[in-house]
């Protein structure tokens, strides 16, 4: 059997064909993968551009959820808020208690008292999923406003949070731990040995949460931050996997001493034997 002749017009048809085809099936995917993977969901489930106020701080007057003690629960999106007063700028840590995909924000300094239509879009502090996951949250200098926003029921608790002080530029670990270092390093180095996953959250209360490190296995990565009073680390690894470390780029506190001055050395001498007598008649 043998390859029958194509005519060029029939050939120009086929590859429009075939690139309209490709086109077709590359617009439906990346649509199905769009509706599948992005929070922006579609009607009054979805997160985003579609949904009518499914982003709380979008609304005028959103749901304001009170404490049960140290818990907190509702189903769907809502506001957390604590005085300046009450948190003092301690750190707090939240912990999920049900099985719901939640998201966490908080509202910046500047924004807040301002209304709904006229305030930037908060930041993204954490995203929690399952039973005992956790967060750590850093107020700033201003009353705490936490949104919480999830199309589910959901319920968490919220208490001050037992953060390890970095005293000596160092620490490490095998498990999971909070962490601070108040001092004026910009930079520290995170290093994992082993095979288990090594995540890093780095906090301020001038920026928003960062996740620099989201690795597994062996690590090796130095990361840097903005001057600030004090810089949180958040540590999750497998325990029994790895061991981990944070060595922070300390500065030195004194100035090197000035080295001592060398004497000097003086020249030679010349000896009065060793110069040339005078010659007669030369008006010496």
């Amino acid at each position: 059997m043998t390859d029958a002749p194509v005519s060029s017009t029939a050939r120009r048809r086929i590859r429009a064909f075939s690139v309209y085809v490709w086109v077709w099936g590359a617009l439906v995917l990346c649509i199905g993968a769009f509706t599948t993977y992005s929070d922006v969901g579609f009607g009054d489930g979805g997160f985003g551009m579609l949904g009518d106020g499914a982003n709380p701080w979008e609304v005028a007057d959103p749901p304001v959820f009170e404490p049960d003690g140290t818990t907190y629960s509702g189903d769907g999106s809502g506001l957390i808020r604590i005085p300046l007063a009450e948190h003092n700028q301690d750190p707090y840590l939240v912990t999920l208690s049900t099985d719901a995909y939640v998201d966490f924000f908080v509202t910046e300094a500047e924004d807040i008292g301002r209304p709904d239509n006229d305030r930037g879009y908060p930041d993204n502090i954490a995203y929690l999923s399952d039973v005992g996951d956790e967060a750590l949250i850093i107020p700033a200098d201003a009353d705490l406003e936490l949104w919480v926003r999830s199309d589910a029921a959901w319920e968490i608790t919220l208490v001050k949070a037992e953060v390890a002080e970095i005293t000596d530029g160092f620490a490490s670990g095998t498990g999971n731990g909070f962490f601070v270092y108040h001092g004026d390093a910009l930079s520290a180095r995170f290093v994992h040995k082993g095979d288990g996953i090594f995540f890093v959250t780095i906090q301020t209360t001038a920026e928003r949460s960062d996740q620099p490190i989201i690795e597994s296995g062996e690590v090796d990565q130095r990361v840097s931050w903005d001057p600030t009073d004090a810089v949180y680390f958040t540590v999750e690894a497998d325990d029994g996997r790895g061991a981990w470390s944070i060595d922070i780029d300390e500065l030195a506190t004194d100035a090197p001493a000035e080295p001592d001055a060398e004497p000097s050395t003086p020249g030679p001498t010349e000896d009065p034997a060793d110069s040339p007598a005078p010659v007669a008649g030369d008006g010496s």
